[in-house]
């Protein structure tokens, strides 16, 4: 290496000490030389790559300027990409082309050649670019189920002093087929960023499925026969009867992963073939509780602030299950979570832990329910109360009697709307002049999908008449250039990457009152709003739409249009 370490000081100034410094790193962390002077990052990566390439006398290559095929991708298994850092780019013949920062590396080239069946013809590139396309590439695939054959499983039981910890996933020596098939199945939904696993057990095969930003992705199937063994071990780690297979369960799995707690909400479900497994992630750092990033246009966020900090009142957030009522409500409390508030919450389930904020966990079997906790919550003397859902009556009357009182109530509906909101208050019982006494705010939402930022390009299909049947005035329409995603490794060729929620935030000014207290329906009460300027879910979404956020077709799946037919 002397002839590198002679190139290095001539050409980088990379003096002897630190060359010794990367050395000894190289050798303490199991690592290459040049991934060792990466790290220190004290010579330009693109110098680095060029020295080595002339050292070692093979071609070089920018990953980072590459969109390598899936075909290619998959020649080589994520485990020995992974381990040995190498990412294969181009096939010719019985020859894999192989990036790597270390082309010695005979085991790196002996594993490929046995696991890929190939001959590896290594060229070079930066071992920090070769880590950033393994995350890239290998996040959107499926799983390699190579090794998870054998129906006979040794079952671990998971540690219960603190939090058991995910590491290699499927590299981990220790565990058994069952155990490493669990923990990379969990590795996959978080590197993928998605919201809930499926496991579903039918009658000839079982598969396993991500949502992810609103989809179900089918990343496995494994054997029928590791049905039991699988939903066992995810039994005993959610803390569930693994004997109990004809009743429904709730459980929780808490994990670290790296140097990431993260925990998860496991419900099981008898089915006509086994037992179906849904597991709800619970990322605190996905948690967005910045009210700005949250899709609000700005005239909404203002009215949508000032009703939360009124002293008293209520805000109503609404919308389907999944389209982000949770992650708002929690945006307004981290908002009002202030040293002089006593804050409470009465919530099924508890999904994040607030610092500062009092949860009740509901426990409807011993008779904690929603109405239960408001009724105690009044005796304990606070300022600001969030109800998860108002379900009845009795929860409907004792919410409004509290915000009546001199405190904010927080809490979420299922409805289609924001003016449907008062329509179903006022079908369960409430009486019209309570309601418009205690209402300050309603927010209807939705979560659209995002376009991918790396391969947005102009929708050529969505028409100036398209454009128009959507709400867009005539005179705007030449101004709007809709774009879609093409689709592209980065977003896993779906061309949507990330949601965005959009809002419908319906203010109780005199118009609005006057217009519940004449008994008017839903479709009038929304009238009068938009006449007094509220911005509906589809003008938001067309909002968003005009600025190149989200697609035609997304408006149209998540929105429905506005009766004046314009925007």
């Amino acid at each position: 290496m002397a002839n590198l370490q002679a190139m290095l000081e001539k050409e980088a100034n990379f003096s002897a000490e630190q060359y010794k410094q990367a050395t000894s790193n190289a050798q303490k962390d199991g690592i290459s030389i040049m991934y060792a002077i990466e790290e220190m990052n004290v010579i330009k990566e693109s110098l680095v790559l060029d020295i080595f390439s002339r050292f070692f006398k093979i071609p070089k290559v920018q990953l980072g300027k590459m969109d390598i095929p899936k075909s290619i991708i998959e020649l080589i298994p994520k485990d020995v990409a992974t381990k040995f850092r190498v990412i294969p780019i181009d096939r010719v013949g019985n020859n894999i082309i192989v990036a790597m920062g270390d082309p010695r590396n005979l085991k790196a080239i002996d594993a490929i050649r046995f696991k890929a069946g190939y001959f590896a013809k290594p060229v070079l590139a930066s071992e920090l670019k070769i880590t950033d396309a393994i995350k890239k590439y290998y996040s959107n695939m499926k799983m390699d189920l190579t090794g998870f054959n054998s129906p006979d499983t040794v079952i671990k039981k998971a540690s219960t002093a603190g939090r058991r910890v995910i590491g290699a996933g499927i590299s981990d020596k220790d565990d058994g087929p069952i155990i490493k098939l669990v923990n990379d199945i969990i590795l996959q939904c978080v590197s993928r960023g998605a919201s809930d696993i499926h496991i579903e057990v039918y009658e000839e095969y079982m598969r396993i499925r991500l949502r992810i930003d609103g989809s179900l992705f089918e990343i496995a199937r494994p054997p029928v026969n590791m049905k039991g063994p699988l939903i066992s071990r995810i039994k005993i780690m959610s803390g569930l009867n693994i004997a109990e297979t004809r009743l429904p369960q709730d459980g929780a799995i808490n994990i670290q992963i790296g140097d990431k707690p993260v925990d998860f909400r496991v419900n099981t479900l008898p089915t006509s073939y086994g037992e179906k497994i849904v597991m709800r992630i619970l990322d605190k750092s996905n948690l967005q509780v910045d009210m700005r990033q949250l899709g609000f246009e700005s005239d909404q966020l203002k009215g949508f602030k000032d009703s939360i900090n009124n002293p008293n009142g209520m805000v109503l957030v609404t919308g389907p299950t999944g389209s982000g009522k949770t992650t708002t409500l929690y945006s307004a409390l981290q908002e009002l979570n202030r040293e002089e508030f006593n804050i409470m919450t009465a919530e099924d389930p508890v999904e994040y832990n607030l610092p500062g904020i009092n949860q009740v966990q509901m426990k409807s079997e011993i008779g904690l329910d929603f109405a239960a906790a408001l009724r105690a919550f009044l005796r304990q003397d606070p300022d600001i109360i969030m109800v998860g859902e108002i379900r009845d009556l009795e929860t409907a009357e004792i919410a409004m009697k509290a915000s009546l009182t001199g405190h904010m109530v927080l809490s979420t509906l299922h409805t289609n709307s924001a003016s449907d909101t008062v329509s179903r208050l006022l079908n369960m019982g409430v009486a019209a002049f309570n309601l418009v006494a205690a209402l300050n705010c309603v927010t209807a939402q939705r979560l659209l999908k995002k376009i991918c930022t790396r391969c947005k390009v102009p929708d050529p299909e969505v028409t100036p008449e398209v454009l128009v049947g959507l709400g867009i005035h005539p005179s705007y329409v030449d101004k709007i250039q809709v774009m879609k995603g093409r689709g592209c490794s980065s977003c896993g060729q779906t061309g949507s990457k990330g949601r965005i929620a959009v809002h419908e935030v319906l203010l109780m000014n005199e118009a609005v009152k006057r217009s519940i207290l004449k008994g008017d329906p839903a479709i009038d009460i929304k009238k009068v709003a938009m006449s007094t300027g509220m911005r509906t879910l589809r003008q938001s979404a067309l909002t968003k739409m005009a600025n190149g956020i989200v697609t035609a077709q997304e408006v149209i799946k998540a929105t429905s249009a506005d009766t004046d037919g314009t925007t």
